[in-house]
């Protein structure tokens, strides 16, 4: 204790410093009596160091070496880093990250310290967030009949027809199915439109992103959870239990936790659910519709899928393809968003212009049909009555990243001028149409040799020009052809 003294209590800095920290410190001396925890510790415990100084840890909290950071770090002298536990003080429950670690004074232990941050206050948010989410889970429920249909999902690209297709035919069984898609193709809408057009469509379709629920709290939100379980836990049903008899769609599976996973899977496998905290188990009869936003074998692979959920999960499995796939399907998809947001901001933007409609058909679009939606929103709110939608109504990053063609619209990007003395002057707007006008007249010129040379058989012209049959539809309609 002397060491300890003439380590730590020697210089009241250390006091005012800890003082100021947002987190709890604690100090205790080589036999685990408290000899100094700061103004956030008396706060968060609700005890005063002046009355609680030289007593043990486990005498106050319950902790011994193998539940207290501190005290392991003690007696195996060894750092602990970012360590999740739980103690209680006068029966309230408190979720604490610590760093632990021994500290030493000329070469001898004298003690160790322990630096936590309350966890307490934000699992209390994410507990009121989760009732929230209980309440709209009920409002679907309740409206499950008004749908989604096949019909409203809009595409007539080939590969996205085969699609749809598998869709209809995965409706009209009742086994597990697995939507594989990159972010924002539209999986949870597939999902929907199996559930809607099957027999379960009258009971409840409740959905889950996986990646957006903390680890702790994904399996109360699934399986329920029993009173007191942990501190603000009421007795609740789960949503495996809440979607008794319909659907339940698991957003991105891969990011839910390994150890969630398995108990996942022996709710598939015995078609019981038990709450946290209680022993009673309950039947339901519930159908999982899941996705990933990546090639299953590699979620398997890189260890965030299990195996042998990924089997049971995906019974059918059904790939949604990319919006870069599916070029055809932009114009249709334009004007259905044109529509809704000419409605919703009570507008009458016209279309898009010829430029524009060229860009997006040749986009890569990362973020898939999602991307575009958000794009003809932003545009529409740029773009006066009775106009087409230009370049300078676009979102800026359309033109920051290499994706991007930028040396074919580069006279439509808003940027600030660059003083760089080896940059070639900009051309001038007659020079750029003369370009453009050029360009057009190139391809609609190749087109209309494709045409001969394959006697107007439009699949094999689109194939002898390197492009989908859809493309080469939209260009005979641009080009009057």
């Amino acid at each position: 204790m002397d060491l300890l003294y003439q380590f730590f209590f020697s210089d009241r800095m250390y006091f005012d410093a800890f003082d100021k920290l947002k987190e709890a410190v604690y100090v205790c001396d080589t036999e685990g009596s408290l000899v100094y925890f700061n103004k956030v510790a008396e706060d968060l415990d609700g005890y005063l160091l002046k009355d609680v100084k030289g007593k043990s840890t486990t005498e106050l909290y319950g902790l011994d070496e193998t539940s207290s950071p501190m005290l392991k770090a003690l007696y195996t002298e060894r750092p602990i880093y970012n360590q999740k536990f739980t103690y209680y003080v006068n029966d309230r429950e408190i979720v604490q990250i610590c760093n632990a670690a021994p500290f030493y004074y000329e070469g001898e232990l004298v003690g160790a310290y322990t630096i936590q941050r309350d966890e307490t206050p934000m699992k209390e948010i994410i507990e009121k967030n989760i009732s929230l989410q209980w309440e709209v889970a009920r409002h679907r429920g309740k409206n499950a009949g008004n749908g989604v249909s096949l019909h409203h999902i809009i595409g007539q690209s080939e590969v996205f027809l085969k699609c749809k297709d598998r869709v209809k035919q995965a409706a009209a069984g009742d086994s597990s199915v697995m939507l594989v898609g990159d972010t924002g193709s539209g999986k949870e809408l597939f999902a929907r439109a199996i559930h809607d057009h099957s027999q379960r469509a009258k009971y409840p379709f409740l959905a889950l992103n996986c990646a957006a629920i903390p680890e702790s709290l994904i399996e109360g939100i699934l399986f329920g959870t029993a009173k007191g379980v942990y501190t603000g836990a009421v007795e609740r049903e789960g949503l495996l239990s809440q979607a008794d008899g319909g659907t339940i769609f698991l957003d991105e599976i891969n990011s839910m936790p390994l150890s969630s996973q398995a108990k996942l899977l022996r709710v598939l496998e015995e078609r019981t659910v038990q709450k946290l905290g209680s022993a009673k188990e309950k039947n339901i009869n519930v159908r999982i519709i899941s996705s990933c936003n990546e090639w299953l074998q590699t979620a398997v692979d890189r260890g965030a899928l299990r195996a042998d959920l990924f089997y049971r999960l995906s019974v059918v499995h059904i790939v949604i393809p990319p919006l870069k796939d599916r070029e055809g399907d932009i114009p249709l998809l334009i004007d259905y968003f044109l529509h809704r947001y000419n409605q919703r901001f009570g507008k009458a933007v016209s279309g898009v212009s010829g430029d524009v409609m060229d860009f997006f058909c040749s986009y890569r679009w990362p973020g898939n049909v999602r991307q575009l939606k958000n794009s003809i929103e932003s545009a529409v709110n740029f773009t006066e009555d009775g106009e087409k939608i230009e370049f300078a109504a676009l979102p800026q990053y359309f033109f920051d990243t290499n994706d991007t063609p930028k040396s074919r619209y580069k006279q439509n990007r808003v940027s600030e001028p660059e003083n760089d003395p080896n940059e070639v002057a900009p051309e001038k707007p007659e020079e750029k149409q003369r370009i453009l006008d050029k360009i057009r007249d190139q391809e609609k010129q190749e087109i209309i040799e494709a045409l001969q040379q394959t006697k107007g058989n439009l699949t094999k012209a689109a194939e002898l020009l390197g492009m989908s049959r859809q493309s080469l539809s939209y260009r005979l309609r641009k080009y009057d052809l």
